[in-house]
């Protein structure tokens, strides 16, 4: 971090825009991010400062970030709070909710034996779709939109990945129930 650049925290909730938190953050003598305290408080380190999303739906991003007050040096994580995954062996299947409506998730995995096919099938509402993917020289599935229609009541589903060597399966909830805070 260059000496003399203010910086601020920055959080984007899945549901919203990035917000600042936090500003006023520099370089000390040390290196450390320190801003300015109030009163008697004196100088805050930014390594004392926890950030977290609260309460928050399975499978939702949320992401921070430490920015420049004229926003020319921007440094951002991202992360599932609440992830929605399950694994067998070395394979592992991920969900991350993609939509604000709940009703799609972006599939991925890896651990998978490189170059092998595998079957992956989405079951909801009495539904059954399945696909034949080939997994890549990393051992990783491509990631998978899976999207779901109202075709009734029962919001729950079931996304599959069926290889040789393994079968990951996954329960979850989609629509307002995804939408859910933990």
């Amino acid at each position: 971090m260059p000496k003399g650049v203010v910086f601020g925290v920055f959080t984007r909730p899945f549901d919203h825009g990035f917000h600042e938190l936090e500003s006023g953050f520099q370089l000390d003598q040390s290196g450390a991010l320190v801003a300015p305290g109030i009163g008697e408080a004196g100088r805050r380190s930014l390594e004392d400062i926890t950030l977290g999303p609260g309460p928050y739906p399975a499978g939702a991003v949320w992401e921070a970030a430490l920015v420049s007050a004229d926003r020319s040096i921007r440094i951002f994580a991202r992360v599932v709070p609440y992830p929605i995954s399950s694994s067998d062996g070395g394979c592992t299947v991920s969900l991350e909710l993609a939509s604000h409506l709940g009703d799609r998730f972006m599939a991925s995995g890896s651990g998978f034996p490189a170059g092998e096919e595998v079957t992956t099938e989405l079951r909801y509402s009495g539904r059954a779709i399945q696909k034949r993917n080939r997994v890549s020289a990393e051992g990783l599935l491509a990631p998978e939109l899976l999207s779901h229609r109202d075709l009734g009541a029962d919001r729950s589903a079931r996304y599959s990945v069926r290889a040789r060597t393994c079968e990951v399966s996954i329960d979850y909830d989609w629509g307002e129930p995804a939408l859910a805070r933990r």
